[in-house]
């Protein structure tokens, strides 16, 4: 005989959400299953896609105005494929006893006294978060370009202090003649200031980007 009012509630009521991503490779849904009657009510959860997903649990006997937390999984190898043919259906049909109800018992069960709810799935692709790689470059408030302007500024004057050597060079040669001596003091002096200017040009990149990150 038909129900007048309702055995059956669900939280959801109609439809499961599901939201695949690359980090969570099974999503999982908490489906309620609540007795409204005064009496016991045996339930049973069936789907379309018996391969597709996990139910814990998928049957059990409620006590009166009892409820019961299903947990819904969707498989790995599911989550990849469409929700067309993906539902729920939800049997539930009042007992005398206590105890879970057997395969065998659900199928001596007519028709009028099993109360059913359906409910539909919807597969959601979620955005994967944005993956931010060090830190942003902040320029310190006037730190780091007082610092180059150091380093420039010296450049420059090693540069001026190098022709000058040049000319009293240039003057003491054209004064006393090229000699072996003094042309090995002048390259002894180049490879001095040349050196200086790279260690200076190969330092300052180093300098900007240790207090730029």
């Amino acid at each position: 005989m038909p129900f007048n009012t309702p055995l059956l509630q669900l939280e959801p009521e109609s439809t499961l959400h599901f939201k695949k991503t690359s980090m969570r490779s099974k999503p999982n849904r908490m489906l309620k299953v609540s007795n409204l009657s005064n009496g016991n009510m045996a339930f049973k959860i069936k789907t379309r896609a018996p391969n597709a997903y996990i139910v814990k649990p998928s049957c059990g006997t409620l006590g009166p105005k009892g409820s019961q937390e299903v947990q819904i999984i969707l498989r790995q190898q599911a989550a990849g494929s469409g929700s067309i043919a993906h539902s729920f259906l939800v049997w539930a049909v009042p007992v005398q006893s206590s105890e879970n109800v057997s395969r065998e018992q659900w199928g001596e069960f007519s028709n009028e006294t099993i109360q059913e709810r359906r409910l539909s799935v919807i597969l959601e692709e979620q955005q994967p978060e944005p993956v931010i790689v060090g830190k942003p470059w902040v320029e310190p408030a006037g730190g780091l370009k007082v610092k180059y302007d150091k380093l420039v500024q010296h450049k420059l004057m090693l540069e001026k202090e190098n022709e000058e050597l040049e000319l009293d060079l240039a003057e003491s040669r054209s004064a006393k003649g090229t000699g072996a001596s003094a042309s090995g003091s002048c390259d002894r002096l180049q490879v001095v200031v040349v050196a200086a200017l790279g260690f200076l040009l190969a330092y300052l990149p180093k300098l900007i980007f240790e207090n730029g990150v």
